[in-house]
């Protein structure tokens, strides 16, 4: 029973166990690190949605001249009294530069400009954001005047790779201003 080969079986035997061992508690750990980054883009991307429509909605709100001022597909200006002040505010909402102190090399900011002070809508994370425009009849225009709806593509992406990937949330929602006829 003390014979060598005895010994060599029982250590490549245990060795396999550690192995195995090893490698699931490292499996366990990067799937809840996957989670974990999944609920935060997602969660990203929710408030985003939340905080764009919360201002796209209000565009023309008391203003008495028609309230889009530019409107191309990254970035949009408008008028409206976004604080119920009695005070016309001017908005615009953008893509900002490039983030450079995350991993995501395509990490930009969106970024909301009111009466002149700047503020970070999302400070990392948005790796696309495009804005189109349609009229009454959602066809898409170009022409502010007619535009009555707005569609944006957003996508928010995590600020590093999980297996050598970035998590991602990407959707289309649709905002129809109230005061846009």
């Amino acid at each position: 029973m003390n014979h060598p080969i005895y010994l060599l079986i029982s250590i490549i035997i245990g060795t396999s166990i550690i192995l195995i061992l090893t490698r699931t508690t490292v499996f366990i750990t990067e799937n809840n690190q996957e989670t974990i980054q999944e609920e935060k883009v997602f969660q990203n991307f929710a408030t985003t949605q939340l905080i764009l429509e919360h201002y796209l909605k209000k565009i023309g709100f008391k203003s008495s001249v028609y309230p889009i001022i530019e409107a191309d597909s990254s970035r949009i200006k408008f008028l409206c009294d976004e604080d119920d002040d009695g005070l016309i505010d001017s908005v615009e909402i953008r893509l900002g530069d490039i983030v450079e102190n995350t991993q995501n090399p395509n990490d930009c900011k969106l970024i909301m400009k009111k009466n002149n002070d700047e503020q970070l809508i999302t400070p990392y994370g948005v790796t696309k954001f495009k804005l189109e425009y349609f009229d009454v009849n959602g066809i898409p225009t170009a022409e502010r005047l007619f535009i009555r709806f707005i569609k944006i593509n957003l996508r928010i992406e995590s600020d590093f790779p999980i297996r050598n990937y970035y998590l991602f949330y990407e959707d289309n929602f649709i905002i129809r201003p109230r005061n846009l006829g």
